[in-house]
């Protein structure tokens, strides 16, 4: 009867390690199928490798176009990880590297110009505002939002500013509005 209870606890120790292997196995299997999407990404198309669809391979692809100034590309690949996933760390990258491509094309050397430049630096701000409210903590975030609020300020209303109401009354030495036409 002891033999066979150390014979069952044997087995089920057995099986346990070859799980955690199995594991490993696969673990290992998704790296090297990354390894080899990562070292591809600048040839692969979303067609040409099942490599493509790895969510790694994307964010990849993504930054290699963002770097080469293929940013409407770029951005649909961003857009498609963050709708995907929005919690993963692999969103969070995505938004960050979003709102660093909108930083990037805001302050580039073919400065737009302001007319261009404005609604760039607010879709960053907007992409480092998004990422702030999950990790508040993320110091290199708070560095790009500080980066985009310098090159871009907000206004704050004052307390002793006119309200939008008071700066268009028309106001005459001497005259009532009912004296007006």
């Amino acid at each position: 009867m002891k033999r066979s209870w150390a014979h069952i606890a044997f087995g089920l120790v057995a099986l346990g390690c070859a799980a955690v292997a199995m594991d490993g196995a696969l673990r290992m299997k998704h790296a090297e199928d990354v390894r080899q999407a990562v070292a591809q990404a600048g040839v692969l198309t979303s067609a040409s490798s099942h490599l493509a669809d790895l969510p790694e391979a994307q964010l990849t692809r993504a930054m290699a176009l963002s770097k080469a100034g293929a940013y409407a590309d770029a951005q649909r690949l961003y857009e498609a990880l963050i709708q995907d996933d929005a919690n993963s760390e692999l969103a969070h990258a995505a938004v960050f590297n979003l709102g660093n491509m909108y930083l990037r094309q805001a302050t580039g050397e073919g400065n737009p110009g302001p007319v261009k430049s404005l609604p760039l630096l607010e879709q960053a701000k907007q992409r480092y505002r998004q990422l702030l409210r999950v990790a508040p903590g993320d110091w290199d975030t708070r560095y790009n939002l500080e980066r985009a609020l310098w090159r871009a300020p907000e206004e704050t209303e004052s307390a002793d500013e006119p309200d939008i109401k008071e700066q268009h009354d028309v106001k005459l030495r001497g005259a009532q509005a009912e004296d007006l036409p």
